[in-house]
């Protein structure tokens, strides 16, 4: 019995050995089938957003006017439709005429550039060339690893994100998967209940419930409280930007809207083109423009946000800056916006456990205090 036992765990180390080795030596083809496998995940993950951003809507057509599921979807989805077509008709074509004259104006931004740096270098002549020298030199080493670090990180969010054909099919498909899950939510919950107690028993099930109804719950309010948030900033941004006399105030505006969905980076990277576009025209109001930008961030964050998005889940700035830059590197701009309130979930019950882990150990100890008494005494 004990060398059949022997001759098995000999064969499943051998078999196990022999996987990871076959993975390590092909880990191209490994890691090409996990892209592969999140490429095909990510119209799930829009879906469950969609989903999150639909959910009130109808339930409040489903609890106050009383209307059957299939008609509060339908009168949503009419809603949506009808605001997409608004905006396609009455904003796009603004935002696309801005994005168009940004790049036709890209020669005179070139020729702007070029003169200001020819301005500096006749300012810099009464100092030290040697000095100068030494410091241009450790820029221009240090300037092709931080471009290809900064391309590259933003690329590859970018690419995964926004390759125009591959997103406009995800995005369809993904309001046909939203659909059905809104739809069918409540026999979806009944059967995964179902399956999570077969599989695992009641304890892990319980868990695993508890755990999905504090994700629900947090994502839930999160996202929608963000969204909420975000329209304000970006209603503020676009409003006082063109009160400033700031080129592209609705282009700009929207494009606050969108970045300010994500944590810490997003200001930053929606400021960033309104003050450089700015610099090029009227430096006054690209520096009025970041004054005021960054106050809207103020009011934001000591206001708007602690009122409608709430607490922030209680993560710090590194594992929120973790979240995004995880989130950000498997999903693109989704999976940015969405690890947050994940990493938020995760931390409340890792926290738990240690809490619960320490209490033991402290418990354990304090038995045997008592033992060592008893058997003292």
């Amino acid at each position: 019995m004990k060398s059949s036992k022997l001759h098995l765990n000999i064969i499943i180390t051998v078999v196990i050995s022999y996987i990871l080795i076959k993975l390590i030596d092909s880990y191209q083809y490994f890691f090409s089938v996990i892209n592969l496998l999140l490429s095909l995940l990510t119209p799930f993950v829009i879906a469950f957003i969609l989903a999150y951003i639909f959910n009130p809507i109808i339930s409040f057509l489903e609890d106050k006017l009383k209307l059957k599921r299939i008609l509060s979807l339908c009168i949503t989805y009419g809603l949506i439709f009808i605001l997409l077509v608004s905006f396609v008709l009455f904003t796009a074509p603004t935002i696309i005429s801005s994005l168009a004259d940004i790049v036709s104006q890209f020669p005179l931004y070139a020729s702007k550039t070029q003169d200001f740096v020819i301005e500096l270098g006749n300012s810099l002549k009464n100092v030290d060339p040697s000095t100068l020298k030494d410091y241009g030199d450790k820029i221009m080493a240090a300037m092709p690893e931080i471009s290809n670090l900064l391309i590259g990180y933003i690329g590859q969010i970018f690419n995964t994100t926004f390759s125009v054909t591959k997103f406009i099919v995800q995005f369809i498909l993904a309001f046909i998967i939203c659909f059905y899950i809104l739809l069918e939510k409540e026999s979806f919950l009944s059967f995964s209940k179902k399956v999570l107690y077969v599989s695992l028993g009641k304890k892990y099930g319980d868990f695993l419930l508890d755990v999905g109804r504090t994700l629900n719950s947090n994502i839930g309010k999160y996202f929608t409280g963000k969204i909420l948030d975000s329209f304000i900033v970006g209603l503020l941004s676009m409003v006082g930007l063109y009160f400033l006399k700031s080129k592209y105030a609705l282009l700009f505006g929207t494009l606050m809207f969108f970045f300010n969905l994500i944590p810490y980076f997003g200001p930053v990277l929606g400021m960033a083109p309104v003050v450089i576009i700015n610099l090029f025209y009227n430096p006054s109001v690209a520096l009025f423009s970041l004054a005021y930008l960054v106050l809207v961030q103020q009011i934001e964050v000591a206001v708007i946000e602690p009122k409608i998005v709430g607490g922030q889940l209680g993560l710090s700035p590194f594992l929120t800056i973790l979240a995004v830059t995880v989130g950000g590197g498997f999903f693109g701009i989704p999976g940015m916006i969405l690890s947050v309130p994940i990493i938020g979930v995760i931390k409340i019950y890792l926290v738990e456990f240690i809490e619960y882990k320490h209490k033991s150990l402290n418990n354990d100890s304090d038995i045997n205090i008592d033992i060592d008494i008893d058997i003292n005494s």
